[in-house]
């Protein structure tokens, strides 16, 4: 395939249902009462909603291996282009000015914005890199661009998988403590026992034993 020299305009818009997800509490982690997982989860991984319902179609899911197994063949497989580039639109421009320079040239001739999976604190590896891949054409940087999404969707999901995991072992520990409890509070002697009459009486009768003498002597009398 041969070199692109124009640039590429693509517009970019979110689905109404993931902009409403943005303005959305996604602090914690959940499930739904059939399993399956929740549209908030799912767009901490990646804000595509075609990602997002097949996601939620396909859960519950097993493991985290099979999770990521499942997200894998779904991304690179059967995701459409527009899926992607919804994905790659929620991240944000990070570097000094230099850098914002050559991310604004690499989004006006791809037509979406440059994302590397390199740590955001080597500012000089990532100029160097956004540099390098301005001179790629538009479907060797889809290619790239992809798989570098795929590596934060992989974050996110074990995230995820552990926040769930976390919850899952804390909700059961919560049911084992309460039934515990039902069992003591079944085995706790009712108010009205034969016991406790006869240690009411016992401490009733106190008041008539000599405290000077053995029980054995108060019983003579």
């Amino acid at each position: 395939m041969g070199e692109y020299n124009e640039h590429y305009e693509v517009e970019l818009s979110l689905p109404p249902s993931l902009t409403d997800l943005s303005e959305c509490d996604v602090e914690g982690i959940s499930l739904t009462r059939d399993g399956k997982l929740e549209e908030n989860d799912l767009f901490l991984c990646a804000s595509s909603f075609f990602f997002i319902k097949a996601m939620q179609e396909a859960s519950p899911f097993s493991s985290l291996e099979h999770t990521t197994s499942f997200t894998q063949d779904l991304w690179f497989n059967k995701s459409h282009i527009r899926s992607w580039l919804d994905a790659f639109s929620a991240h944000r421009h990070i570097g000094d000015a230099e850098l914002c320079q050559f991310e604004a040239k690499y989004q006006k001739k791809f037509g979406f914005k440059f994302l590397t999976t390199t740590f955001k604190g080597h500012s000089h590896k990532i100029l160097e890199e956004v540099k390098a891949r301005c001179e790629n054409n538009l479907m060797v940087e889809l290619d790239i661009t992809s798989q570098e999404e795929f590596i934060f969707i992989e974050g996110g999901l074990t995230k995820l998988w552990e926040r769930l995991s976390q919850e899952k072992i804390q909700e059961e520990t919560k049911e084992i403590g309460e039934i515990v409890q039902d069992s003591m509070e079944e085995e706790v002697v009712p108010s009205n026992s034969s016991d406790e009459v006869v240690s009411t009486g016992h401490k009733a009768s106190m008041i008539n034993y000599d405290l000077n003498k053995t029980p054995e002597e108060n019983e003579r009398f």
